[in-house]
């Protein structure tokens, strides 16, 4: 059986657009579900720092106490030790080159709110996401078509605090079929560039739905803010 390429998968645990084929292998697949559970709580976690964890310089004196050390007490030096490779590396490593951008920038990762419209976009559709439970204001959404590609702009606030992560989808009107857009932030909303082609007619309905860490990309059923788009 093969197995999705791990750069698929490390921009899938990012939020990013991915192919229905992909998803569906991901569904079916315990390897590649396991790989995306762990991507997914890495960027989660790169997602969560504040200016507050920026590292700080040491003091001076403590440079000077590491020198006079190193230059008093012989060191060994362990033999190098052959790594093992491993398949989800290459994933990591994609992962990590990204969230080294989440954490250079403190969230540089692009958020902005559903009701803004970025120069030279044109609105395609918008709607108000009212809440489900668990929450007590209504949220809002919006496509734009940016440079000849659309994209969803998702605003919520005052989500609750959770151990899993919160997830956006568009939906059929009977909701008998979905597609995942991405991972929401839940203090900044999101922007997530929607699959080319994708008929808004057949999925108008923009979800916010709670997950859990727990392999299984289905829609857990557990929906927090939901609305439909006036196209």
């Amino acid at each position: 059986m093969s197995h999705l390429d791990p750069d698929t998968i490390a921009l899938i645990a990012l939020g990013e657009s991915a192919l229905p084929d992909d998803i569906e292998h991901v569904r079916g697949c315990l390897l590649c579900q396991g790989e995306l559970d762990e991507l997914t709580a890495v960027a989660a976690s790169a997602r969560a720092i504040s200016p507050q964890d920026r590292p700080v310089a040491p003091p001076a004196q403590i440079w000077d106490r590491i020198e006079a050390e190193m230059g008093t007490t012989p060191r060994a030096i362990p033999a190098p030790v052959q790594p093992r490779v491993r398949r989800k590396s290459r994933a990591m490593f994609a992962l990590a080159a990204s969230v080294g951008v989440l954490i250079g920038g403190l969230g540089t990762y692009t958020m902005i709110s559903a009701d803004s419209v970025d120069s030279g976009s044109t609105l395609v559709a918008q709607a108000a996401l009212e809440p489900l439970r668990d929450v007590k204001e209504p949220g809002a959404a919006s496509v734009q078509q940016i440079d000849g590609r659309e994209v969803l702009n998702v605003q919520a606030s005052g989500l609750p605090a959770t151990n899993g992560f919160y997830e956006v989808w568009l939906l059929a009107p009977d909701s008998s079929n979905m597609i995942s857009v991405g991972m929401l932030d839940a203090t900044q909303g999101g922007q997530f560039p929607l699959p080319a082609g994708i008929d808004l007619t057949a999925f108008p309905i923009v979800d916010i739905s709670l997950e859990q860490f727990d392999g299984d990309v289905t829609h857990s059923a557990d929906s927090i803010l939901r609305g439909t788009l006036a196209i």
